[in-house]
């Protein structure tokens, strides 16, 4: 028997929440938005019983951060205890959460997605673990020309009510996006993704970010704890693991599009007694990158597995979450395989363990296991990239960092946090000739990522109108005689086909092995327009590879090719060109970013 089917936890349902417009924190500094402001000045007259709810976390703001690493503003969390919660949480429920967006500079706010509980089963995914923000039951739209907004969030959500007399602590899990704007020069409106950065609170990564704010309850506030140690994401690995990025697990022959990285290990067979290493923060699948953080022992007789973790080090852990099955993930709440940690069916709220250990029973033949953890302690975080200084947001209008490859074929420059590119006419990628190519110099294995918006003049879809107008990104030999590219390209735009196309292009010596792939097939959403889309080029030893997602999706591997020839250092960044008689085509990059990798499974990592 699946273990899923003895052990089986669900989702508790939340309440609808009400809304109110108030600013609670100050954006001059992020000790402002602290217990200062908070429940330190609540007259204690005011409650029935001498009880308040505090927050006893040191800081109570995240940054709120859009595109890949750019600050737009704040999201900060206060409690005001005194706020009747009757209609939501029952007779004499009191105290809210205030969990409150503010943005900085330019930038507007469109609409938010939020989302409180104290575990990662409250944080809603589908069953790739990708966030299911339509499932979220505080979701505001309308807030255009705003840059504040408050939501009140009853305590009682989180298991801390004002009629309770007992007040245990709690740590709530907070996942808090938002899209935000801002206005370009031509009076059009640029738009983001921004998330609330749970790496200030932690480095905790899971399926997008979220941070946790932790709750107690005192009549006298005392200060602030000493600071929380970095956390990471862990994962127990053996060597012939599945790799949940880029894996098939229902078999359909095609990528499952899974969010996260980690591992499910097995077989494992009756009358086995081993121990695997657990890593953290790993980010792909190649525990090299990594860091040791303890070990998992299992012994299985056929029926039943004892599952146990000890530390290595120093570092403790937060949480676990772990499958023990016969399948080789967990179901979730409709039966579906699922990579999301909250649908293992033995899930731990741990405080500073060093060890644990778990029976299984009810198993019989060949299992497999999924061991997930939060681990806590100093040197977790990794060493910095160092390919991530290439990355760029564009919000300098500055283009000294890039080298521009034959400028004379188009007009390239940097405005409104944004790289427009506009070619010349007939100034394309095609056999012998060359355009221009924006780029900087990568050396080794990599990954390479634009957002990119490709419209014509009046920015409108290239569409119908003449053919041969493509943006994307490439990498290029810097050092291939005039006349003989060799490169890699990828695009959206239009190829002649009468539709929006996604491209891809191997050249070796001018001779081209080209991949055209119709709207109507891919991205296999008859709402695409056709204009937008986020592409990454990846290097792997010798083989070159494509990937394209939309907007909240998965990603998707558009095709590969073996590049021996390439050299180990490439020219690599943004490209736009035409082959027509007029000039109508902009190609727009929100951000490039630059990832050093070392296997082809990082290629599906966010």
């Amino acid at each position: 028997m699946d273990i899923t089917t003895v052990l089986r936890h669900t989702r508790k349902g939340i309440l609808t929440h009400r809304w109110a417009l108030v600013a609670a924190c100050s954006l001059a500094t992020t000790a402002g938005c602290g217990l200062e402001a908070g429940p330190d000045d609540l007259e204690l007259d005011s409650l029935d019983h001498e009880r308040i709810v505090e927050i006893i976390t040191e800081s109570t703001c995240m940054p709120l951060v859009a595109g890949r690493n750019q600050d737009v503003g704040t999201v900060c969390t206060t409690v005001d205890d005194t706020v009747d919660t009757s209609a939501h949480c029952g007779s004499g429920a009191t105290g809210v959460m205030n969990i409150t967006y503010e943005t900085t500079g330019p930038w507007q706010l469109v609409n938010t997605q939020l989302v409180v509980g104290t575990g990662l089963e409250h944080i809603f995914t589908n069953r790739r673990g990708r966030t299911a923000f339509n499932l979220f039951p505080h979701l505001q739209g309308g807030l255009q020309g705003t840059t504040s907004t408050t939501v009140e969030v009853p305590l009682c959500e989180v298991g801390l009510d004002g009629a309770d007399e007992i007040c245990n602590p709690v740590k709530a899990h907070i996942v808090a996006r938002a899209e935000v704007r801002r206005q370009r020069k031509n009076g059009k409106w640029r738009r983001k993704r921004a998330w609330a950065d749970g790496e200030s609170q932690g480095c905790r990564h899971r399926l997008g970010n979220f941070f946790t704010m932790k709750l107690g309850c005192s009549a006298d506030p005392e200060p602030p704890p000493p600071p929380v140690a970095a956390c990471e994401t862990a994962y127990a690995y053996s060597p012939g693991s599945t790799c949940l990025l880029g894996a098939d697990f229902d078999g359909d022959g095609n990528d499952d599009g899974n969010a996260g990285w980690g591992w499910s290990i097995g077989p494992v067979a009756p009358n086995t007694t081993t121990e695997w290493p657990v890593y953290a923060a790993v980010g792909g699948c190649d525990p090299n990158n990594g860091t040791h953080v303890g070990n998992l022992s299992i012994s299985y007789d056929g029926s039943t597995a004892a599952v146990a973790f000890e530390r290595v080090g120093s570092v403790t852990l937060d949480e676990e979450q772990i499958y023990v099955g016969s399948g080789k993930l967990p179901l979730d709440e409709n039966g579906e395989l699922s990579v999301d940690p909250a649908d293992a069916p033995l899930v731990f709220d741990l405080e500073d363990a060093t060890q644990t250990s778990h029976v299984v029973t009810d198993l019989s033949g060949e299992i497999h296991v999924v061991y997930h953890a939060v681990a806590c302690g100093d040197g977790l975080t990794p060493d910095p990239d160092p390919l991530s200084v290439l990355t760029d947001e564009f919000e300098a209008d500055d283009l000294s960092a890039w080298n521009v490859y034959n400028p004379q074929t188009a007009d390239v420059a940097v405005e409104d946090g944004e790289l427009e590119v506009r070619p010349n006419l007939d100034a394309w990628w095609y056999g012998n000739d060359e355009a221009v190519h924006v780029n900087k110099g990568v050396t080794g294995d990599f990954s390479v990522t634009a957002k990119v918006e490709v419209t014509n003049l009046l920015g409108q879809s290239t569409v119908p109108g003449a053919p041969y107008r493509i943006g994307g990104i490439m990498l290029r030999d810097p050092n291939a005689a005039p006349g003989q590219p060799n490169t890699y390209h990828m695009g959206i735009g239009n190829m002649a086909t009468g539709v929006a196309t996604a491209v891809s292009k191997s050249t070796a010596e001018g001779y081209s092995d080209v991949n055209v792939v119709p709207a109507s097939t891919w991205p296999n959403d008859p709402n695409w327009s056709g204009t937008q889309a986020e592409m990454r080029l990846c290097r792997v030893g010798a083989e070159v590879s494509a990937y394209v997602r939309l907007e909240d999706q998965p990603w998707t591997k558009f095709d590969a090719h073996v590049r021996g020839d390439l050299p180990t250092t490439l020219a690599v960044g943004p490209v736009a060109y035409t082959g027509f008689e007029q000039e109508d085509l902009r190609a727009l990059f929100d951000w490039v970013e630059f990832k050093t990798i070392t296997h082809p499974d990082d290629c599906f990592a966010d």
